[in-house]
């Protein structure tokens, strides 16, 4: 996807140019490379809610890269760097070096970023602050799997859900095949869990078979992947929004909610019965749901379907009576305390998502 902000810029044409001053701009050179799975958020959905896309406690990878807000978090790279060295070795170290160097187009490809190095010292800086980045998610997952709790980032709860929801944010990955290949490289021949496991452990999602054979990208597709791994058997039909309505009407009519234990977007209807797995509501909820519905926008938008489950929660949810009563029933695991605020959220989450794409 192309830079929203060049393509907001007015085009200003001036008949009185010469005709050999005009720029013929290859069409493939406003487009994202193929590779390209990790975007920058288009500032017509930053609008909506500019937190949502900015990590608060780290950056990862070269989008957010220099923000002073996050410089302490730089000193704790430093640190978890020193502690892997003590894990591996010398020549491990070396290795990494040598691999992202080696692959360095390869990384540059997967971002909706223009780098344009001029100098070999611009490819070092780059490949450094891949390799410190990289090994500071290796040794998280680590020490979140060996139980480290005197580490500070694990101690308090708010900083532990901080730091992951910063981890999904999709402007703060690095490619997952980046991370997979360095941790191999070092641990292939131990007993240690793969790299992939050890991720889906750090964000809480049962089991890593999976996603195999699904080529995720990054954590944010990790994530998106583990809400979308059963479609439903309807997910092409388009939501005809005339005969929708939210949960109270349609509890009035007469119709039951069950929970069921399915994947998040596992929705059914059969017998007047709305079979909706269990959803907890915490305060990263919109934060997470933002970054989700703008990657499909971008990477999967012949297969949006997370937006069509925000879409199917909009028409449910129109007010706070509408949160209380799927709290009652069992489907809402409302952890933030309001449930007027559960309703704004999921009613803004649409807003500036284009008419035709949500279905």
């Amino acid at each position: 996807m192309a830079n929203t902000d060049q393509e907001s810029a007015p085009l200003i044409e001036d008949n009185h140019q010469p005709q050999d001053l005009a720029i013929d701009i290859p069409e493939e050179d406003l487009e994202p490379a193929p590779e390209c799975s990790i975007y920058k958020v288009p500032s017509c959905f930053r609008e909506a809610n500019q937190k949502a896309f900015t990590p608060q406690l780290i950056s990862i990878g070269p989008i957010h890269r220099g923000n002073t807000i996050l410089a302490r978090m730089e000193r704790q790279k430093q640190r978890y760097y020193q502690k892997f060295r003590q894990r591996t070795s010398k020549k491990t170290l070396e290795e990494f070096s040598s691999f992202i160097k080696e692959h360095v187009s390869g990384i540059c490809k997967c971002y909706d970023v223009d780098f344009g190095f001029d100098t070999e010292l611009e490819v070092s800086k780059f490949v450094k602050m891949i390799l410190f980045d990289a090994i500071f998610i290796i040794e998280l997952f680590l020490r979140n799997s060996e139980n480290e709790v005197n580490d500070f980032l694990f101690r308090g709860r708010w900083l532990r859900v901080e730091l992951q929801t910063d981890l999904m944010l999709l402007e703060n990955q690095l490619p997952l095949f980046v991370l997979e290949d360095l941790y191999n490289l070092a641990f292939l021949t131990s007993d240690k869990p793969s790299f992939l496991h050890l991720a889906c452990f750090y964000f809480c999602i049962d089991g890593d078979q999976t996603f195999k054979r699904k080529g995720i990208k990054h954590f944010t597709d990790l994530i998106r992947c583990h809400a979308v791994t059963t479609r439903p058997s309807n997910s092409d039909e388009k939501i005809d929004n005339k005969n929708m309505y939210n949960a109270t009407m349609l509890h009035e009519a007469g119709v039951k909610f069950e929970v069921v234990d399915d994947d998040l977007l596992n929705v059914k209807f059969e017998k007047g019965v709305l079979q909706i797995p269990p959803f907890p509501v915490v305060n990263a909820t919109e934060t997470i749901f933002r970054n989700l519905m703008v990657f499909e926008q971008c990477h999967y938008l012949g297969e949006a379907f997370f937006c069509s489950y925000i879409q199917l929660l909009n028409y449910l949810i129109d007010t706070d009576k509408d949160v209380d009563l799927l709290v009652k029933e069992g489907i809402f695991d409302n952890r933030t305390g309001s449930s007027v605020a559960v309703a704004n959220m999921i009613n803004n989450l649409l807003w500036k998502l284009p008419k035709n794409q949500q279905r």
